[in-house]
């Protein structure tokens, strides 16, 4: 329709700008007596003597004038239409990202236009009919939740990988579903409903050291996670296994790109976005190692039987070691409390030892941030530093980001830096 109407505009206007130099040709060779028309009329009062008219029309900066407001008048028509036709496009192609297909009812909901694709819609699509994978698939990881497959798609004659998280929720029981009342009924359903919400704001966040999202396929008895594929797996696979090593100015690198991508969630985004289980098993190396952030936002999709106590969007199981010691008063999560694992994952990335190895449970102190605070005071404070690291002539860096990572473990909450400023100090060591 708005092709039409630029034609049609486009041929009014350049046929007006005919008739208007016809019209003043036919004026200037006219011996009848004029019409007083509303232009003649307007002449008049400018005091143009009656037998200049003639020669004041036909002059060539009258003509050239008038030519030029048509021919200007034509292309500013046609810009603002070109314009419009553009915002439709645009407004489309956001639409198809925002408010996806959706294969045949709203359990699917896809983020990126790649799953548009004829092919990948057919995998989406069996996701939701079949209740399960299409194909047997390499298992590149499991968690309490469930398992994280890796799969294969095309997009422009490319192969994709990508990465299909499976979170299973626990089978209701049959006697507990029979009580249920109408009220408990609308709270679960309820339930999904912040749990769709809250799927469709991590599926726009966009920023390069967190995970995107790419699909969602929801189901009665779990949900299916479609994000991008992470060539070198989570942190904490490649520091128990070695490979690729990781020198210091790399692991700087992570601790960075984990700080931007808390910081974004938690003072840029909004809503901001508490993490609530953060750990390197949840940072994810891509082809470069640069840090990725995954399962942020996720807290309402733990199976209500992971946690104990009822099922609210504070309750979180999180993972031992990088809790922060309020959640065990308060059952809530704060920032702070993100900003508490951030230092767990610091200290961890110094020292090369996890919170649950067995080596704490042979030192007075128990557990990694009471080790690193001790050693710092004594008179060696690079035993604290990973021996891979020692000699490679960054141990003062390293102990900076270990008091960095004690500030973010205080008890207090209130003490604790807000993601921003660990993020500024950060950055500091590094320039």
């Amino acid at each position: 329709m708005e092709y039409i109407l630029l034609f049609v505009l486009v041929s009014l206007i350049i046929s007006s700008a005919e008739g208007t130099q016809s019209k003043f040709t036919t004026t200037i060779s006219s011996s009848a007596t004029p019409v007083l028309t509303p232009r003649r009329l307007l002449l008049a009062h400018i005091h143009i003597p009656p037998s200049s008219l003639g020669r004041f029309l036909a002059h060539p900066l009258w003509v050239g004038a008038s030519v030029s407001f048509a021919v200007c008048f034509a292309l500013g028509t046609v810009a603002f239409v070109l314009w419009r036709l553009s915002v439709s496009c645009c407004t489309n192609i956001k639409s198809a990202i925002r408010r996806p297909e959706e294969p045949r009812n709203n359990r699917a909901t896809i983020f990126t236009p790649m799953l548009l694709d004829p092919e990948n819609l057919s995998f989406i699509d069996h996701l939701w009919r079949s209740h399960n994978l299409p194909c047997p698939l390499e298992v590149i990881g499991r968690g309490g939740c469930g398992e994280v497959y890796k799969a294969v798609l095309v997009h422009r004659g490319r192969a994709v990988p990508v990465a299909i998280k499976k979170i299973v929720q626990p089978p209701a029981n049959a006697d507990a579903a029979a009580q249920l009342c109408r009220d408990d009924s609308k709270m679960l359903d309820h339930r999904m409903r912040q749990i769709r919400s809250e799927i469709m704001t991590i599926g726009r966040i966009r920023h390069p050291n967190l995970l995107r999202l790419l699909a969602h396929v929801a189901q009665p008895g779990c949900h299916y996670l479609v994000y991008e594929f992470m060539q070198h797996g989570s942190l904490h696979d490649v520091m128990k296994r070695g490979t690729p090593p990781l020198d210091w100015p790399c692991r700087l690198k992570i601790a960075l790109g984990v700080a931007d991508g808390l910081e974004y969630l938690h003072t840029v985004r909004r809503p901001k976005v508490i993490h609530r289980d953060l750990k390197p098993g949840n940072i994810l190396l891509d082809r470069d190692l640069n840090a990725r952030i995954a399962d942020f936002g996720l807290a309402k999709l733990v199976p209500g039987d992971a946690i104990s106590g009822p099922m609210n969007s504070n309750n979180v199981a999180g993972t031992l070691g990088y809790i922060a010691p309020e959640y065990y008063q308060t059952l809530s999560y704060t920032e702070k409390s993100d900003v508490y694992s951030f230092g767990v994952i610091l200290a961890v990335l110094v020292t090369g030892r996890f919170p649950s190895d067995e080596f704490f449970q042979q030192t007075d102190e128990m557990w990694v941030i009471g080790w690193v605070r001790a050693a710092l005071q004594s008179e060696d404070p690079t035993a604290a530093i990973d021996r891979k690291l020692v000699g490679k002539g960054f141990e003062e860096q390293m102990l900076l980001v270990l008091k960095i990572a004690c500030f973010c473990t205080y008890d207090d909450p209130n003490e604790r830096p807000s993601s921003r400023d660990a993020r500024h100090m950060l950055a500091q060591i590094k320039h």
